[in-house]
């Protein structure tokens, strides 16, 4: 078996002096609480985790793996950081009774041979062996590397030759599941032609994952699918260097740019994304695209948001890899630098911030291929975050189940289009095969402004571009207010209802179009107008035992063109709120004194101006 494959022995003894400098003592901090707790919580059995998938607990042996795999791997760090005997011989259970399950592979997932759950326990297992090798006996050592072979190589080429789902999808499936079975095979490919045969399948799997991850590193699927995907991925491409010279993997289109997506989606450490759920998926794997690429900005966010919450005793390893990953000449308090408007154009994502790294006002918004795994029926859909709380929210994906892995999740209210900061039409759900683009980007002093296309999201003869503009006080470079432009072209006579969440307070005066969004420390006034009268209502829901969402409808029945907008603002919005329609199709928009100048394009509306300026009046000739 090949050692070292994420650390060699004198690796390992160097983290007892790096764990006295910063940041590295607070990460180790964390880390030893974590390990305390693991040691009073018991091992992961699979009893446990079979009577749970029983009971009707979805991914309950997923769970079970990555638990195991944080705990070995978390325990080792921590033991040769700084020897503790207590935290080496929980690991060595830890590995002992993982490799006693019967199977590496969840129930939930049916007939499958390979899964999740195998990635996760693959990877545990080989680190565990790899770190533990001299402290193990012959007949231990054997008892390991014969489940590995039985139980994650040989069933990983049987599912290959069967034609499993997840070996050429693109998403997150292929690169954990190649990734996580790749490691194994790769330390075990020295001098066992199984594993070596299984390590080329790896390879050649991941090409599929790569063809769908462009240049500017974006993931259609959200966040939390892209953590799990790059932990896997990023172990099994440092192991390919260090032990093959292999850089393949680290060197793949890009890789040296994907570290940026979640920054932009988890703006002062909080989930802003869409897709899978809103994740800050901190992993300590993450600290190889500050090492191989120079991505300091990474680095920047793994210290600030990655160690910051309570210690846990399940879960993926992360404080463990930061203390062997994190570059130790990298200065402990980076500023990074990122741009106040980002678009990923190849999914169709973008985040607008008045400023970074820590944003007061924050608009995310989310267009892009609604087929993508993981998608709701979201085109469109905006969320807002004012002084660092969520005020317009996405609720991410339905809680996992058979039927969502079955695919048949359309009639789950968490999925339709209603769910989400989005318009619907005629009270129809978003086509699930429409593919949107941001078809406008722009970044100035005063504002930065995007124009999403939905394409047919809403249906046959419906045309939507929505236009986010956010407006910035000069000095200091403050958000101000997001205005939110529905433009619309409709065949018939049809509804349009314009649909704004949030668990926040909501607060509409009887006959009133403006009103305010009060959260537990942050709040926001809104408003609203159209090209046609506008009706105005809150609902409410309960999400969860403890959860309520409250929901802004605001409805327009119109035929032909037509505009909503949806402002946004720190100040009170007065009755100086309105859109209009000039004859030469050019459109205004007013809120208080911000005036906003659209020029019509043959297919879309272009922003022109933007000013702050009293006028009650406005006419095509004034511009």
């Amino acid at each position: 078996m090949r050692r070292g494959i994420l650390a060699g022995c004198d690796e390992l003894k160097g983290l007892a002096s790096k764990i006295r400098r910063q940041p590295f003592d607070s990460i180790y901090d964390v880390l030893r609480k974590r390990c305390s707790l693991i040691l009073q919580t018991p091992p992961v059995q699979e009893s446990q985790w079979r009577s749970l998938a029983a009971s009707g607990a979805w991914w309950s042996g997923v769970e079970a793996a990555r638990t195991a795999q944080g705990r070995i791997v978390d325990l080792l760090i921590a033991h040769n950081a700084d020897r503790n005997i207590a935290f080496r011989d929980r690991a060595i259970e830890e590995l002992r009774t993982l490799c006693a399950w019967t199977s590496w592979c969840d129930p939930c997932h049916g007939d499958l041979q390979v899964d999740l759950c195998t990635a996760a326990a693959s990877a545990a297992t080989v680190l565990g062996l790899d770190w533990l090798w001299d402290e193990l006996s012959e007949a231990s050592r054997f008892r390991v590397l014969q489940a590995i072979r039985n139980k994650a190589i040989k069933p990983y080429q049987q599912a290959v030759r069967q034609n499993a789902f997840w070996y050429e999808c693109y998403h997150h499936w292929n690169a954990a599941v190649n990734s996580g079975c790749g490691l194994a095979a790769l330390a075990l490919s020295d001098d066992e032609p199984a594993a070596k045969e299984a390590l080329g399948l790896a390879h050649r799997g991941l090409q599929r994952f790569f063809g769908a991850l462009g240049r500017e590193g974006g993931w259609d699927e959200g966040a939390g699918c892209w953590g799990l995907a790059m932990h896997y991925l990023l172990m099994f491409g440092e192991a390919s260097i260090r032990l093959m010279d292999d850089r393949r993997i680290m060197n793949a289109r890009g890789m040296d740019a994907t570290g940026l997506f979640p920054i932009y989606f988890t703006p002062n450490g909080q989930g802003a994304g869409f897709g899978d759920y809103p994740a800050v998926p901190a992993y300590g794997t993450f600290y190889l695209l500050a090492q191989h690429h120079g991505l300091k900005e990474i680095a920047w966010w793994l210290d600030n948001y990655a160690f910051s919450g309570n210690a846990s005793a399940g879960g993926l390893p992360s404080a463990g890899l930061a203390l062997l990953f994190r570059p130790i000449d990298l200065e402990p308090r980076i500023i990074p630098e990122l741009a106040p408007l980002k678009v990923f154009h190849e999914v169709g994502w973008a985040a607008l911030a008045d400023s970074w790294p820590r944003p007061t006002f924050y608009a995310a918004a989310k267009t892009g291929d609604m087929a993508a795994s993981h998608s709701q029926h979201d085109m469109n859909s905006v969320q807002l975050q004012v002084d660092g709380e969520m005020l317009l929210v996405d609720h991410g994906g339905p809680t996992p189940s058979r039927d969502i892995f079955l695919g048949r999740k359309s009639d789950v209210y968490e999925v339709q289009a209603r769910a989400h900061n989005t318009i619907v039409v005629g009270g129809r759900d978003h086509a699930i095969d429409s593919q949107g683009t941001v078809i406008e980007a722009r970044s100035e002093p005063n504002h930065h402004w995007i124009a999403c296309d939905a394409s047919n999201a809403c249906g046959d003869g419906v045309h939507f571009v929505r236009h986010l503009v956010m407006v910035l006080n000069g000095s200091p470079h403050k958000g101000r207010m997001l205005l939110v432009l529905d433009e619309l072209e409709l065949a018939a006579r049809e509804t349009v209802e314009a649909l704004w969440h949030s668990y926040g307070q909501i607060d509409l005066p009887e006959g009133s179009r403006a009103g305010i969004i009060a959260g537990a420390k942050a709040h926001v006034h809104f408003a609203v107008a159209g090209s046609a009268e506008i009706e105005l209502r809150v609902d409410q829901r309960d999400v969860s035992p403890s959860q309520c969402e409250r929901m802004i409808s605001a409805a327009s029945t119109f035929s032909g063109k037509g505009l909503i907008l949806s402002a946004f603002a720190r100040e009170k919005l007065g009755p100086q709120i309105e859109v209009k329609r000039h004859c030469n199709g050019d459109v205004h928009v007013q809120a208080n004194d911000v005036h906003l100048h659209f020029k019509s394009l043959r297919k879309h509306l272009q922003l022109d101006a933007v000013t702050a300026r009293c006028q009650t009046s406005c006419c095509p000739s004034d511009y």
